[in-house]
């Protein structure tokens, strides 16, 4: 009978897909208005952070109260993004009438924009500081830690990938990110991220975590060490 019970791994499994299901849809849906993207992507990377450390457990309220908490700075972050990123694909788009050296440079700096992107909302949900050390600190962790970089810029790159290989590719792969792609990338980069966050946390934040999570949700983005700081200085 025992294993029928609540805690047999497969429900245990089931119960994963489901949060997974459920962070999914409701990232897509704050995600509408575009102008909470960044506000979306920081509650989600909170949330995951948190189911890879294995202190989530109710996904819906962890997530609203993420966004209560970050949508300022990470709406910030989301415009600057949007605003370097669409001047960078206005340029590619107009690339073939620009000099060779210049698309270089432009692709070079989309590659920096996709690194960027891939570590600021997860430290803006992480760590609390300001909007430009947040910036810093996630381009730093990113040029620090460039293996890991790479293989979350290449998960993030699987939407974009998609629509390049045409609408048919596109079509396929739309209703598997609505219902819970966004959401289990993120919880594949928060192995990584959760990794590279552990060097830049006290031992005493960290050990205080396991010996009660439900309490650590209080302080968690309260945390600043003086790594992460100097390494945006």
């Amino acid at each position: 009978m025992k294993k029928f019970g609540i805690d047999n791994p497969f429900f245990g499994f089931m119960s994963r897909i489901g949060d997974i299901i459920v962070l999914n849809l409701l990232f897509v849906i704050t995600c509408l208005p575009v102008v909470t993207v960044g506000m979306s992507l920081s509650a989600m990377y909170r949330v995951t952070l948190r189911m890879a450390r294995k202190e989530s457990n109710y996904v819906a309220r962890e997530y609203f109260r993420a966004c209560k908490e970050d949508w300022k700075k990470s709406t910030v972050i989301w415009i600057i993004l949007l605003a370097v990123g669409a001047l960078l694909v206005f340029d590619i788009m107009v690339g073939d009438r620009m000099w060779d050296a210049l698309n270089v440079a432009v692709g070079a700096l989309l590659f920096v924009w996709g690194m960027m992107f891939a570590y600021v909302f997860a430290v803006a949900a992480r760590f609390e500081n300001t909007v430009k050390n947040t910036m810093k600190n996630a381009m730093y962790m990113a040029v620090r830690h460039f293996p890991s970089t790479i293989i979350m810029l290449a998960l993030n790159a699987v939407p974009l990938v998609c629509i390049f290989f045409g609408s048919m590719t596109m079509a396929l792969a739309t209703p598997l990110y609505v219902v819970f792609g966004f959401a289990l990338t993120a919880r594949i980069n928060a192995v990584f991220l959760n990794r590279i966050f552990r060097k830049y946390i006290p031992e005493e934040a960290a050990e205080e975590r396991e010996d009660d999570p439900e309490d650590a949700w209080e302080n968690e983005a309260a945390e600043v060490t003086e790594d992460v700081d100097q390494a945006g200085a």
